[in-house]
């Protein structure tokens, strides 16, 4: 008699692992039909491309700071508003009228974030703007090592407001932080 028992739970717990992984397998193609219509939508709104292959994503980050640098004609002195300016004449940051210190690269990264502001910029985008040839671009993941120093200055420097922010398997976007919310 026990050992019927114990068959019997064992089959009743094979058959909730079985409902539980079919459970998982629906939620991830859900989840991943989410991302893809997210997609659309930024596709829609924004211009940005959905998936772009190896070889045309160089072309497409072209193609990209191309559109944004036609649609605004001459570019502005001081970029940016609110708590940050990004000084393109100076080629200095000031937050909250204060000048930061930050490397030349950090620099370079805010310039095209800001120039971009409230846009997702890529990584295929930055790399493009920092090593204008091919042939010396670095690993793209330095990027992530640009952006996380220049977000720390920009934390340290404004007590704690978050400009830059991560959109994830897309890139990242420079939001406008007023001096009234300081976040």
């Amino acid at each position: 008699m026990p050992e019927q028992n114990f068959s019997a739970r064992l089959v009743e717990i094979e058959s909730m692992l079985d409902r539980s992984r079919r459970r998982f397998e629906e939620g991830s193609k859900l989840v991943e039909e989410a991302h893809h219509l997210l997609g659309e939508v930024q596709q829609d709104l924004l211009g940005s491309p959905l998936t772009i292959s190896a070889e045309d994503s160089e072309e497409a980050a072209s193609k990209l700071l191309d559109s944004l640098k036609a649609s605004g004609g001459e570019m502005p002195a001081t970029m940016c508003g609110g708590r940050l300016s990004v000084d393109q004449m100076q080629r200095l940051i000031r937050i909250d009228g204060h000048p930061i210190g930050i490397t030349e690269m950090e620099y370079r990264v805010l310039e095209l974030l800001a120039y971009a502001r409230n846009n997702v910029v890529t990584r295929q985008m930055l790399l493009k703007h920092l090593y204008r040839r091919s042939d010396d671009q670095p690993q793209p993941k330095i990027i992530d090592v640009f952006i996380s120093k220049l977000r720390k200055k920009l934390r340290n420097a404004s007590n704690g407001a978050e400009f830059v922010e991560t959109i994830p398997q897309r890139g990242w976007i420079l939001r406008d932080v007023d001096a009234a919310s300081g976040a």
